[in-house]
């Protein structure tokens, strides 16, 4: 399905969103949130070191590791996440800059020199659509969607935001595309374009004229490092416990060229990666291996980190007055650690590391071949430097130079299939450990899909060509039900079907998905029984907008999800033309269980008021800790039940559907407690689990307060 791209040209495209200028900004910016594909991740650093734009573990979620990873990948995955760290440690020339005091810093030195300090001035979301409203027995999930939305955009997701580095005089504007087309949903793209303004605080913060720093020119590299660990599931799942950064992780770099798009002129791509490997440390398995590359499960010998996470630079500017890509880019990829560089050094060379200068070399391998280490170091950073440049401010002239950088962000693996297959076959011994490692590293040929992909569509939006995208998710409702749960859906439009870029309705069928069990994935509440996501039901009817799921047990949790489905026909731009594609199941998974429950009978005569008589002081005949508490048992599916006093006066309606019991609290229609005295008990409008009418039913009980 076609999406058509309103804005044509690589020229206009690495411009700030002026546009934006005239909407709504978040100025004091809550969570960002990218969620539209495999991934979700949430950029919860909101001030500090660099803003969102930097962002560090021990700032993501306070003391608790848990939470210290904020890329989910496959976002369905128990504790999935992976990157703890954004580090952006500009390295400034010799001559370094001039402070907002006329005095010329060298910035060499570890601290505020190489770590960006900055807040973020204002932050901006916008869709293609909104979110889809999800329902489960009657609780709405999702608050209301407060962005805005545009039909016209070029991704399903777009994030902006501006950080001030004002140690720098920058100003830092990021774009971050997201796809839920399945074929590009396991990366996102990051476009930042550096302003030298000479800012030193955020408007709103300013008020002084040492507020900006003095016209100049600076020379310097810009490093950046998206650190990944191994996820936290198998962090748990081999140590017990979860820990900050990655505790055995390795980092490398290679290229490739690419297949998708092989005649620009950055016709290969530099693609950084991280690893788990094998932690020496790592206590001994029951089959008597120790190797634990991979993060084998401890009782079932699932693989739970087979990620192979990485970043790749799909475009860099040839200089501030020349924006065409420059292929002779980047600088270098050099590696360094959290512990070791970032907390461990104050040297004047740290520098020269962050940008490749150093003895360690511009394009290292990873740190145990280089002989850098004997194990993997806690922390890698594999960086990619774009340099040098120079930017120049200067007030009188107007100029303020700036200089535009395109990442691509995304994760590879070998599956789920292939991590359990190969992982339960090494905890027997039918595999070995070279053989399960070398089964984990082919997830880097995943990963080179991702990165060319990512390629691919950074070349569709740079030059204002269409991305194909499936139809937009549905609302769903789910409903808990006797014997079955009813699962029903809908669009909030009828142009919903409709392709709104050639106008075309491509809209194929609709798909509802249902895991059992836990909520994600390898839950070790669950992961034993390898409950995953099923298609149980599929329909080419577009009017068929409900399923009653009658393959249920009572007592077990499901979970549901719905999907959109195109023909095929517009997706035509080259990339796996014709294909069918789908909407994401992630978008419309029901985060609360629907249970199936014994059901309301289908014959009359049968209902009964337990205990009757009723008295708070019955004592033994009544329900523990719930005195006032009556129940209404053997209640057909459907009916209306009314309460009168025995001379006919209303007192409580209520309208039941589904179980056999119904619960009362003796309080009237109006909150008040009911006094002693005969009642009656009407129950009418009755249906039968299969719709059929039955007889009303009158029955008279007793109640003592």
């Amino acid at each position: 399905m076609k999406r058509i791209l309103s804005i044509s040209g690589l020229a206009s495209l690495l411009l700030p969103t002026a546009l934006l200028l005239a909407q709504e900004r978040n100025m004091d910016p809550f969570p960002m949130l990218i969620d539209v594909g495999n991934l979700r991740m949430t950029m919860n650093k909101l001030n500090g070191e660099g803003g969102l734009q930097t962002q560090y573990s021990w700032m993501l979620a306070g003391a608790n590791p848990q939470q210290t990873e904020i890329f989910h990948w496959p976002q369905d995955r128990w504790q999935s996440n992976m990157l703890y760290q954004i580090f952006n440690p500009l390295s400034l020339d010799d001559n370094g800059i001039i402070d907002e005091f006329g005095v010329r810093k060298p910035m060499f030195t570890r601290g505020d020199a190489l770590t960006n300090p900055g807040k973020t001035d204002w932050a901006f979301e916008v869709r293609r659509y909104r979110p889809p409203q999800i329902v489960v027995d009657g609780i709405p999930l999702n608050p209301p969607y407060r962005w805005h939305v545009d039909r016209n955009l070029r991704s399903d997701i777009k994030l902006e935001f501006e950080d001030v580095l004002g140690q720098f005089g920058l100003r830092s504007h990021v774009e971050i595309y997201a796809f839920s087309n399945p074929h590009l949903a396991d990366f996102f793209i990051w476009k930042a374009t550096h302003k030298f303004t000479g800012e030193t605080k955020r408007p709103r913060e300013s008020s002084a004229p040492t507020d900006t720093l003095p016209d100049q020119t600076i020379r310097f590299w810009w490093p950046i490092a998206f650190s990944f660990g191994p996820s936290k599931a198998g962090e748990y799942s081999t140590n017990g416990s979860f820990g900050f950064e990655g505790e055995d992780d390795l980092d490398s770099w290679f290229s490739r060229k690419s297949e998708l798009v092989p005649n620009r002129s950055r016709d290969s791509l530099l693609v950084a990666y991280y690893w788990d490997a094998d932690n020496s440390l790592a206590a001994v398995f029951t089959n008597g291996k120790s190797d634990d590359m991979g993060d084998p499960d401890r009782v079932t010998g699932f693989l739970h980190s087979t990620q192979i996470p990485g970043y790749a630079l799909l475009y860099a500017d040839k200089a501030h007055n020349q924006k065409t890509d420059d292929p002779a880019q980047p600088y270098a990829m050099p590696h360094a650690s959290i512990v070791e560089d970032l907390w461990g050094r104050r040297d004047v060379n740290l520098k020269l590391t962050y940008r490749g200068d150093d003895i360690r070399g511009r394009f290292p391998p990873d740190a145990v071949t280089a002989g850098l280490a004997s194990r993997p170091q806690k922390g890698p950073m594999r960086f990619i430097t774009v340099g040098p440049y120079e930017l120049t401010k200067n007030k009188a002239q107007n100029r303020y130079d700036s200089l535009t950088f395109v990442y691509a962000v995304g994760s590879g693996s070998i599956g789920w299939n292939a991590a359990d297959s190969i992982g339960r076959g090494w905890f027997k011994s039918e595999i070995s450990d070279a053989e399960k490692n070398a089964w984990v590293l082919k997830g880097i040929d995943s990963l080179w899909k991702t990165m060319d992909r990512a390629n691919w569509a950074w070349d569709q939006l740079s030059k204002g060509l269409t991305i194909p995208s499936p139809p937009p998710p549905p609302d769903i409702n789910v409903q808990s039900g006797p014997d079955r749960v009813e699962v029903s859906w809908s669009y909030p439009s009828p142009d919903y079907f409709t392709d709104p870029g050639p106008g075309t309705d491509d809209w194929y069928a609709w798909r509802v998905y249902r895991k059992q069990g836990a909520y994600y994935v390898n839950d070790p509440l669950d992961q034993r029984s390898q409950a995953r996501w099923e298609l149980v039901f599929e329909t080419t009817d577009r009017t068929v907008t409900s399923y009653f799921d009658r393959n249920v047990q009572r007592g077990v949790d499901y979970y549901y999800a719905v999907t959109a489905v195109d023909n095929g026909t517009q997706n035509s731009s080259g990339l796996l033309n014709g294909v069918k594609l789908e909407s994401s199941r992630f978008a419309t998974r029901s985060q609360l269980p629907a249970t199936s429950f014994k059901p309301g009978l289908s014959e009359s005569q049968k209902v009964r008021v337990v205990p009757n008589p009723a008295t708070v002081a019955a004592g033994g005949l009544g329900f523990s800790g719930t005195p006032n508490k009556i129940l209404f048992v053997n209640l057909p599916v459907k009916c209306t039940l009314r309460i009168y006093t025995e001379t006919g006066d209303h007192v409580k309606m209520i309208e039941h559907y589904g179980t056999a019991d119904h619960e009362w609290d003796q309080r009237t229609d109006g909150n008040q407690y009911v006094s002693s005295g005969i009642y009656i008990l009407t129950v009418t409008d009755g249906q039968g689990l299969d719709g059929q009418p039955l007889d009303n039913q009158f029955v008279k009980f007793v109640l003592v307060r």
